[in-house]
């Protein structure tokens, strides 16, 4: 009698970084065709995009590529969306954003690494719009710090900002100014030194307009590629780091849980939906799948239940 070989199972190493690009598509309906060939052909992880100068339209299945979920946020004349690939753990966060902003909040668990993203478009709209959306940014900075202390915060997109000195512009601007006091205050690195817009009207100069902030920037790998389509932005390209880098938790910090305003069933469907084998169990040391199921579960808990830091020496 033959005896069959057992099929030992393959595991995939833990990926040791996040390609992450974005850009201003200038019109997501006449590039289309560029964006879907680009996640086609370089998979990244996430692809964000802004001036999307869309409206959103009642049926939106022909935006969508197969092998990734599509967020967004659709303005007529402005816009954002997202581009995330279906393998990784996603979760919109809804409740921070501003519908009338053009700006997208969302939790990425991947690699061992947690990460918010806002991903934001500012028109050419004026001072009073500019501070409207600075001031949307301190609030909301400040609520996600509060909320999840141990992440890392990173925000891209086209902040149309001047600075001649942060930015090598040739002058400064209300932009300009909002934005690298706000990177300072909060100790952001801004990692993107490559003019990121093309100029196509006489007398206008390279710019660095699409930025990327992170309080981390420690491990990060920016490329300024060309454009997507008939894009007059720059194609920006990062890898970021997967490593585990989130820093101990104190252990004089207590977290105090509501439980009886917890959001059970959306707790439920994210568990349902949380890649498991991609994210918990692609290493054959127990020790190191357990603790990836022990994040995993908090993740769900933090997101999904109420809850506090208290200081429990007090």
């Amino acid at each position: 009698m033959k005896k069959t070989k057992t099929k030992k199972t393959r595991f995939t190493a833990a990926p040791l970084s996040t390609q992450v690009d974005y850009c201003n598509i200038r019109g997501l309906h006449g590039n289309l065709n560029a964006v879907h060939q680009h996640l086609e052909t370089a998979k990244p992880t996430l692809l964000f995009l802004t001036e999307t100068q869309i409206s959103c339209p009642a049926d939106i299945s022909y935006l969508n590529y197969p092998g990734y979920k599509l967020e967004h946020n659709f303005l007529r004349r402005a816009g954002v969306c997202l581009y995330v690939r279906e393998d990784v753990c996603c979760r919109r966060l809804r409740h921070v954003e501003d519908r009338d902003l053009s700006i997208l909040w969302v939790r990425v668990d991947y690699g061992g690494h947690t990460r918010i993203y806002a991903c934001l478009y500012r028109s050419y709209s004026g001072d009073r719009e500019t501070t409207r959306l600075f001031e949307h940014l301190q609030l909301t900075t400040d609520r996600i710090i509060e909320q999840y202390p141990f992440a890392e915060l990173v925000i891209l997109g086209d902040f149309n900002a001047h600075h001649t000195e942060w930015l090598s512009s040739r002058s400064t601007d209300c932009a300009g100014r909002c934005a690298h006091e706000f990177a300072l205050a909060y100790g952001f690195s801004q990692l993107v030194h490559s003019p990121t817009r093309i100029p196509d009207i006489e007398n206008h100069t390279s710019s660095i307009l699409d930025l990327l902030l992170t309080q981390r920037p420690d491990g990060y790998s920016i490329s300024v590629d060309a454009p997507l389509g008939s894009s007059d932005h720059c194609l920006i390209r990062t890898l970021a780091p997967c490593a585990r880098q989130n820093p101990p938790r104190p252990t004089n910090l207590r977290r105090m849980w509501q439980y009886k305003s917890a959001d059970w069933d959306g707790l439920r469907e994210y568990y349902a939906s949380y890649p498991w084998r991609q994210l918990c169990f692609a290493s054959e040391d127990s020790d190191t799948c357990a603790a990836a199921v022990s994040e995993a579960i908090l993740a769900g808990m933090e997101n999904f239940i109420p809850n506090s830091l208290i200081n429990h020496n007090c």
